[in-house]
Order: C-alpha cells, then structure tokens, then sequence
C-alpha cells in the first residue's frame, strides 16, 4: 500500500504542470530539487556545487549538493537551512549546515549541524545565553542563520541576535527605551559547546553609525534592526565582522576593542582612504593574505535593500594597505549579459584549483551562480529558479568533496508488463561510484558472495535507469562499483511482485 501511494505521488510530480520552475523528481526517494541549469563558456574550476536551496517546493528545501553537469549528489534534510559548505575540521574534510526553529521577525533559532563524510552527524554546536525572544519562547539552541565559521583553531564562530532596549532619544525619532536587535557573535568550542569568547554590537559600536532610518522600537516585535551581522571570520588579531546595516566591515581585537572599520559608504566613520571603494547592504566577507602591512577583502555587494535599488549586486576584491590607510579595488565582477539586483543574501568564493584562482559568486536572493576566470570573465553561469524570488540560497559555493555515505544504495523495481521491468537504483550522496553491477541471488538470506552477475550498466547521473527484458531472476541486489570495487550494495530485491520494493529514504 506505501508503494501505492508513493508511485501515485512520483507521477503527478512528473506529469502535473510547473508554475514556477522545473524541479527534478526521481522514483528511489522523495527528493524534488529544482533543476540546475549550468552553461560554460570557458575552463571551470573542478568540485561539486553546494547549494543550501531555500524558498523551493517543500520536498526540495534541503542542503543541496550538485555535480558540474547540474545532476542531483545529495539531498539533505527538508528544512529550512542556510550556510551549506564544506570545512576542516581537526584535518578533516566535513560539511556544515544550520537549520532552525522559526520565529517571528528572525530566521529562526536553531543548531549547525556538522557531518563526516559519510554523512554521519559527528558534531551539532548549540548555544545557550540570556535571550530575549519576539514570541518569547525559550529555544534549545540560539544560533541565528548568519554564520557558522570553523576557525583553524577548531572552534566555531557564530552569530546570534538578541532583542534589548536602550537609549537611543539622542537620534531622531529615538526614544529612551526603544526595542532594538543587538547583534552578537560567540566563538564555541564544537566538542563541549562552552562558549569562548562573545561580542556584542551595541556595546561597542554606536547606534548613531547604523545606516537604517530609526523605526518601529516600541514594541519588542518592532525591534529596530540597527546592525545586523552577517559574516564572522577569524584574523591574526581576532575577528573580522560584517555589519550589512552599518554598510561597514569591523576589525574586531581579541579583547573586543575595535581595531578598524573599513567603510562602503565615505561619509560613515571608516579609517581608510578609499574613495573608489562603495558598497552597501552586503554580504559574506572574507579575509586573505593578511601580514601586518596589508591584506585583502572579498565580498558580495549588494548594491540594493530592496527591488527597487538600481544595483548591479557585485562581487568585490578589495586590496587593504593597512600602513597607508588606504583601500582600493581589485575585482568587481559583474556579467555584462545579466544585470543582477539581489536585495538580500548573496556570496564570494575564491576557488582553488586553477592558476589564476577563479571566483564563484552566488547571487543571494537571486537563484543565480557565476564563476569568474582570474581575468574577471565569466566561464561558467547557473540558474535554479525565476529572477521574481522563487528558489533562492544564503551562500553558494563550490568544493572538492569526496564521500562514501553510511546508508546503502536505494532500489526501485516497476513492471510495465508481464516480461519487462524497470529497474531505477541511486545512492544518495555517492560521490566515487561509476556503474551498477546486477547479481542474482538464490534466496532472500542468501548473501552476495552466491550471486551470479547478470549485467553492468554504467552510472548515469543520479537516478540510474535500467529496463530488463526477461530476466531469469527472482531476488538481485544492486551494487554501486567503482571500476570492479565494491563501494556499496542494496538490501536484496525481489522481482517476482509488481512494485515489490519501496525506496529506503535516509
């Protein structure tokens, strides 16, 4: 009856009409991401694309991993969750996710979520602290989307936003108890959850910097988003933060002091000369090659609060004389065929592998991916959603992940007539397979080792299709190979049974 059921389900998503944009479904588990389209115009940078996919169907909201051919690699857990990449972690390679409990007037409070990689949950960073909340719950963990960053060190920094009153009767349209959002970042130790470290904007930075008109306040849902964290990265002296409402990036000292603020908008209290350097509203800053006489910046430029903001949205390199005081720009990538506005989200990567580095912008509220060449053009374009706010991803990002997951390949059988079936096998976050080896076996106890092999069929893609024309079998078992190597097998399958087999879904 579940097989019924799932069967119907899988047929009305192949054959019911889209009204936004196609998304992908498959027979061997419930995952509906939307299609990624890619189109390469030069030499692309190697890795698998990590898209933490928002605002999608409901069956295609996960942390979202995609080959370079825009095929599905893995499908996370549906829910609401931003900030999907790859990091180290004590020398190793893992992926990192946060996902939450909404709430009003934030994104919710929720957890990050660390996994090795056979996709095994190794860690999950919570945070407790005095919170205020708008629906004054109490949460398990408080963490906000923002970030979630693993330092060299092994620890994590993340944000978090707590709502407070203050006085802020010296700004027009203040009042002595107005209800603002103060933003913080913590630094916690991912084994005990012990925080180390924690920062907040309001005591250190005055709310007559903040580049939003003050508004709402007098009630705590009307909080007064003054600051509005949404990057945190580790320095040689402490903390690099990212401040979208004061349109400024802070050099933040490990004892909390402020070390410098480098400015998008001139008239707003920066320490450097830089008068070709503007941006506002942005997102994802990033720190390189820091030395004491200078370093440089990358950051996605908005350019827009809303749609009404002419833009372009921006990628941005930003050289930093730290001796002179002086800034300047080395790289503003933008695509002459797509003028981009994203109000919201947004990311810069600079990739790896290639000499000179490629950069990979994503376009935040926009479900757009560019890759840029080391001479700012662009070799590689992605869309996974309509410009007018449908998919949508905090960051995106692109990274050399290897994986073997712990659960085993998934199965699908459907007879289409009385001597033909079709066979459809996957395993969901597979990374090193490149064929399906179908073996006989006498019996449902019997084990791999009595199979007979009937066929190989070369992986394609990441729902593999096989029709199999009168087959002399009753119970196979799958199995995912590299070469003749043995990575993974399915749970035994009996043919004798129209639809005998459900999907496993991890």
């Amino acid at each position: 009856m579940a097989c019924s059921f799932l069967i119907l389900y899988l047929l009305l998503s192949l054959t019911s009409g889209e009204t936004d944009w196609p998304h992908q479904s498959f027979w061997t588990g419930n995952w509906q991401p939307p299609h990624l389209s890619l189109s390469e115009t030069g030499e692309t940078d190697t890795g698998y694309i990590f898209i933490g996919v928002r605002k999608s169907n409901k069956a295609g909201n996960a942390p979202t991993i995609f080959d370079n051919h825009g095929d599905l690699v893995w499908h996370g857990p549906q829910r609401e969750n931003l900030d999907f990449k790859m990091q180290k972690l004590f020398g190793q390679d893992v992926i990192t996710y946060w996902d939450a409990e909404p709430d009003v007037r934030v994104l919710g409070y929720g957890a990050t979520h660390i996994l090795d990689s056979t996709y095994k949950e190794i860690y999950t960073v919570t945070l407790r602290d005095d919170f205020r909340t708008p629906s004054g719950k109490d949460f398990d963990s408080f963490i906000d989307g923002h970030e979630h960053y693993i330092t060299p060190q092994n620890t994590m920094l993340v944000s978090a936003l707590n709502f407070t009153q203050t006085d802020t009767s010296h700004l027009r349209r203040g009042t002595v108890n107005m209800w603002v959002l103060d933003s913080l970042f913590y630094e916690i130790d991912i084994k005990t959850n012990k925080v180390l470290f924690k920062w907040d904007a309001l005591s250190h930075i005055p709310i007559s910097n903040s580049s939003i008109a003050v508004k709402g306040g007098k009630e705590l849902h009307e909080a007064w988003d003054a600051y509005h964290i949404n990057s945190v990265t580790s320095a040689k002296y402490g903390y690099l933060v990212n401040f979208r409402h004061i349109r400024s990036i802070f050099y933040i000292n490990k004892d909390g002091s402020v070390r410098w603020q480098l400015s998008g908008d001139n008239n707003n209290h920066g320490d450097f000369e830089s008068k070709n350097v503007t941006f506002a509203w942005q997102h994802d800053v990033r720190i390189h090659n820091e030395t004491d006489e200078s370093l440089a910046l990358t950051l996605y430029n908005n350019a827009a609060m809303d749609n009404e903001d002419p833009g372009p949205s921006t990628g941005l390199a930003i050289h930093v004389d730290l001796v002179n005081k002086k800034a300047w720009i080395i790289y503003e990538l933008t695509d002459p065929t797509d003028h981009i506005v994203s109000a919201t989200q947004g990311s810069f990567q600079v990739l790896s592998s290639l000499r000179p580095a490629h950069m990979l912008v994503g376009c935040g509220s926009i479900p757009k991916l560019k890759e840029y060449d080391g001479d700012g053009n662009v070799v590689l374009r992605g869309q996974f959603g309509k410009d007018t706010f449908s998919a949508n991803a905090y960051r995106i990002f692109k990274f050399p992940w290897s994986a073997t997951p712990h659960w085993d390949p998934a199965v699908f059988v459907n007879h289409t007539t009385s001597y033909t079936i079709d066979l459809y096998m996957s395993w969901n976050g597979a990374t090193g397979y490149n064929n399906w080896a179908i073996f006989s076996i006498p019996s449902r106890t019997s084990t791999l080792l009595e199979g007979r092999l009937l066929l190989v069929h070369e992986r394609t893609g990441f729902e593999t299709h096989v029709p199999l024309e009168n087959i002399d079998a009753r119970f196979i078992i799958a199995v995912a190979r590299d070469g003749e190597r043995i990575l993974g097998q399915s749970s035994i399958v009996e043919l004798g049974q129209i639809n005998s087999v459900c999907p496993v879904i991890p």
